[in-house]
C-alpha cells in the first residue's frame, strides 16, 4: 500500500493556510481596487471641471481639445473607462476571492467533501481571473490598448499644446506642464466684443511621441523656443535625462500606471 504524502493534520493545516492566504489576497484586491476607483473618479471630476471652464470661452466653443462643449454641462471627451474598468474588475475579483476563502474555511472545519471540491474549483477560477485581469491591466498600463491608442492619444497627439496639462497637475508630473503658450480669448458672458483676456496653456516641452521640438518658428523669440531646443539630444530625440523634458506619451503612461491600471497582486 502506497504511503500518504502527509498526515491528516498536516493536510488540514495546509488547507487552512491556503484559505488564509486567499483571504489576504481578497482584502488586497478590494483595497487597491477601491483606491483606484477613487483616483479615477477624481480624474474625471477634474477633467470635467476643466472643460466647463474652457467651454465658457466664446471663441473656443466646440473646439476645446478633449472636451465636448455641446453637452450640458460640458464634459471631457477623454476616455475614462480605462480607469474604472480595471479597478472595478479588481474589486469584483476580490469579492469573489473573499467568498472562496470562506468556503475553504467551512470545508476545512466541517470536513465536507462537497464543500472542499467546490472550494478547489472556485480557487482554480480565482487563479484564472487574476491571471486574465493581470494581462488586461498590463495592456492598459502600457498604453498599447485600443482604448488608449485611439481616443486618448488620438485626442492629444496632434493638439497637445492646446490642452492645459497643469489644470490636472495632481495627476501629471511637473515636467508635463513646463512649456507654456499664451493665447487671447474672449469670455462668452461678456457683451463687449473687445473684452479679451490672456490664457496660458501649459504642456510638455517635447512632442507627443517623444521627438524634440527643434527650432519651432511659432515660438521663436520666446523662452519656449530655447527651452524646447534644450530638450533635444544629438539624435533630435527628447532628452529624458533632463528633468524638465518629457513627452505627452510619457505623461499619459505615468497617469495610467498611477491610477488607471494598478499592478495586480
Amino acid at each position: 500500500m502506497a504511503a500518504l504524502c502527509c498526515t491528516y493534520k498536516v493536510s488540514r493545516r495546509g488547507l487552512l493556510l491556503t484559505t488564509m492566504l486567499t483571504f489576504l489576497f481578497s482584502i488586497i484586491f478590494i483595497g487597491v481596487g477601491s483606491v483606484s476607483v477613487r483616483f479615477g473618479a477624481s480624474f474625471v471630476s477634474e477633467a470635467n471641471a476643466y472643460c466647463q471652464e474652457m467651454c465658457l470661452k466664446e471663441n473656443m466653443e466646440d473646439e476645446v481639445v478633449g472636451c465636448n462643449c455641446l453637452r450640458d454641462p460640458p464634459a471631457t471627451e477623454l476616455p475614462t473607462v480605462f480607469f474604472m474598468s480595471p479597478a472595478i474588475g479588481m474589486i469584483v475579483v476580490g469579492i469573489f476571492t473573499f467568498f472562496t476563502s470562506i468556503m475553504g474555511c467551512l470545508g476545512a472545519i466541517r470536513e465536507r467533501n462537497v464543500i472542499l471540491s467546490s472550494y478547489i474549483c472556485a480557487l482554480m477560477l480565482v487563479i484564472i481571473l487574476q491571471f486574465g485581469f493581470g494581462v488586461a491591466a498590463a495592456t492598459v498600463a502600457s498604453g498599447n490598448s485600443a482604448q488608449v491608442q485611439g481616443p486618448l492619444n488620438g485626442v492629444l497627439k496632434l493638439h497637445y499644446q492646446e490642452f492645459d496639462w497643469s489644470s490636472m497637475e495632481f495627476f501629471f508630473p511637473k515636467a508635463c506642464y513646463v512649456g507654456s503658450r499664451d493665447v487671447r480669448i474672449r469670455e462668452a458672458s461678456s457683451d463687449n466684443a473687445t473684452d479679451w483676456e490672456d490664457y496660458t496653456f501649459r504642456f510638455p516641452l517635447c512632442s507627443f511621441n517623444g521627438n524634440c521640438v527643434y527650432n519651432d518658428e511659432t515660438a521663436r523669440g520666446t523662452d519656449l523656443f530655447d527651452m524646447q531646443n534644450q530638450c533635444c539630444d544629438s539624435s533630435r530625440r527628447c532628452n529624458f535625462d533632463n528633468e524638465d523634458c518629457t513627452s505627452g506619451e510619457k505623461c499619459i503612461g505615468s497617469l495610467l500606471r498611477r491610477g488607471g491600471a494598478p499592478p495586480p497582486c
